[in-house]
């Protein structure tokens, strides 16, 4: 295949007249493409950069510039994203991006004689510099290949649709260049766009068009996964599971078996949780988008701090519902169309007085299960920089954020005047992430702890990590974290108050105990929300305070009357099991899909 190193003017010559013989000896009315020059042309839109193999620079669509091979293993690169590729899905494959061709070129050998490749390229610059890089011959000298290569898609899909017109067009494969997705998002999505009309085997028809969906539920052993999944079957779809570690397996390897699933399970649609299994840079949306097949991730934590990490393409076909709906401006500002609001819910199967065993009396007076965020808080600030200007910032930063604790980063530094620190100017953007994510964590824990404190007098049971030995001891009683599905039922039902501070992360949603409590018959007192007075009705299914200071008479007026405890919880109860399981959630985000999209 030719894999040389640098190529000199000589090389660079030399390979320009061998590629544009053979595109010459092409026949006519195959390939769409700009005047060939007849010598190598100076370059004004691309910039071949200098390396063991010959890489490309390009201008970005939205500003910027972007590299589209790495110099030192691009044919690395290529063989690995030719092995990816679907061939096996159709006889024609649509390949979007040229690049330098490392991928095409490597591709080659796995396919058939009478495989169709088409070949799209907005640049023809990207065109010239792979002429005077690589030996194309073997691409060009191909019957079965059609070049495309114009900056408006409208006309390259006009020359494209004309040969899917016939035989071919059953069996269409779209296969894209990553690098080139990334440096032109628009032309492809309107290229991609248009060819959804042409009778393609793999291009899908929009919609959720049956009734029984095929699934494919990346599982990354997150808490909500076997609820979701049970929630789905019921409603009577096919779930698939994908199991990966998140800590151990290696992001790549995981793209590259999740879309060996989808090979061979052909799902309907593909769910995860706060984008849990998808990579940084897009690789698995874009393949997604390519093989028009929507995903839906559900989130349940800050999507303003995960989304912050990823990059890669913003396909109409991602889905996104976030379980606090203050975060659908922050999301869709971020280039994501169809971003719609889904609140948390519960599980009877899990949560329920019968499965708890409940038997009407109370083990313990109130009771907090939670995390003291101590661990987390650590992780985060072992990223950031220890030096003492920076440690001054943040204590600023901490203290700012007390008094409106719901502000993003940039609103708080633009509120304190601390925009242009001389701290936050070198910091990366996972560094500026983990500043964000500290802060919340912070506030966090400040703000339970305040409102723990209230509750000394009634000398509490604390469920949770070993932090809260550093912030607590007497006379509150510390215990060890507890299983989720087994031991928290059966806390929940056999506490006579179950006690509720909400994660600052949570700027107007509730979170799973409000749910979860009534659902296994136990009473809760929690801080009020917005989505709250959504979901319930106030004093009459939920008991709420609104600041720290409430809270002692609260808890003390509630012990006082069990019976209105229990007529509290019941309804609270028949609410929840009306209106707020996972089946109820999960049937509300399919209709929303199904009714826009």
């Amino acid at each position: 295949m030719g894999e040389k190193g640098r190529v000199t003017e000589e090389r660079a010559e030399e390979l320009w007249k061998r590629n544009l013989a053979a595109l010459k000896a092409r026949g006519s009315g195959y390939d769409y493409l700009p005047a060939i020059p007849p010598v190598p042309p100076a370059f004004t839109q691309v910039q071949l950069l200098p390396g063991p193999f010959p890489s490309l620079r390009i201008t970005r669509e939205e500003g910027g510039s972007l590299t589209l091979h790495s110099p030192i293993r691009a044919w690395e690169e290529g063989r690995e994203l030719a092995g990816k590729a679907p061939i096996h899905l159709g006889r024609c494959l649509l390949v979007l991006g040229l690049g330098l061709a490392y991928h095409l070129l490597a591709l080659l050998p796995s396919l058939k004689k009478d495989h169709h490749l088409i070949v799209v390229e907005p640049e023809p610059e990207v065109l010239w510099a792979a002429m005077v890089t690589q030996d194309l011959t073997p691409l060009f000298s191909r019957s079965q290949t059609i070049l495309v290569v114009h900056p408006e898609p409208e006309l390259a899909l006009s020359h494209i649709k004309r040969h899917l017109n016939g035989e071919t067009g059953t069996q269409t494969v779209f296969w894209g260049h990553p690098p080139s997705l990334r440096a032109r998002p628009n032309y492809y999505d309107k290229v991609i766009k248009g060819l959804k009309r042409v009778k393609a085997g793999y291009c899908r028809p929009l919609g959720l068009k049956r009734e029984k969906l095929r699934i494919l539920l990346i599982n990354p052993d997150y808490f909500l996964i076997p609820e979701v999944m049970r929630a789905f079957r019921q409603l009577g779809h096919e779930v698939y599971l994908f199991l990966f570690q998140k800590r151990r397996d290696p992001g790549e390897q995981v793209v590259r078996r999740i879309l060996e699933e989808i090979g061979k399970l052909s799902p309907d649609l593909v769910f995860t949780v706060n984008h849990l299994g998808f990579d940084r840079e897009g690789l698995l949306l874009g393949a997604l988008h390519r093989l028009r097949l929507p995903s839906v991730s559900w989130y349940v934590d800050s999507p303003a701090i995960i989304l912050n990490l990823y990059d890669g393409p913003k396909s109409e076909l991602t889905f996104i519902f976030v379980w606090d709906p203050t975060y659908l401006p922050d999301v869709r500002a971020m280039g994501f169309e169809r971003v719609h609001p889904l609140p948390l819910g519960t599980d009877p199967e899990i949560f329920s007085p019968e499965r708890a065993g409940f038997t009407g009396k109370w083990f313990r007076q109130v009771a907090f299960v939670g995390n003291s965020m101590v661990g987390s808080l650590r992780e985060k600030l072992a990223r950031l920089p220890g030096t003492p200007e920076f440690q001054a910032l943040y204590h600023r930063l901490c203290q700012a954020l007390r008094s409106q604790p719901f502000r993003c980063l940039d609103t708080l530094l633009a509120d304190e005047g601390l925009k242009d620190h001389p701290c936050l100017s070198g910091l990366a953007r996972e560094e500026r992430t983990d500043l964000e994510a500290a802060l919340l964590w912070q506030a966090t824990m400040d703000y339970r702890l305040n409102c723990l404190a209230r509750l000394a007098e009634f000398r509490p049971v604390i469920y949770g990590d070993p932090g809260w030995r550093t912030r607590l001891g007497r006379p509150f009683s510390l215990r060890p974290e507890v299983n989720y599905y087994d031991d928290l039922p059966r806390i929940y039902a056999t506490t006579a108050v179950n006690f509720n501070a909400t994660s600052l992360q949570m700027k107007g949603a509730v979170n799973q105990r409000v749910f979860d409590v009534p659902a296994a018959g136990g009473f809760l007192v929690t801080d009020f929300r917005e989505q709250l007075a959504e979901l319930f009705h106030l004093g009459e299914e939920v008991v709420c305070y609104s600041e720290p200071g409430e809270i002692p008479d609260l808890v003390r007026f509630y012990l006082q009357r069990p019976e209105l405890r229990q007529r509290l919880a019941a309804k609270a109860r028949e609410r929840v099991l009306r209106e707020h399981t996972y089946r109820h959630r999960v049937a509300a985000m399919l209709d929303t899909i199904r009714r826009t999209w």
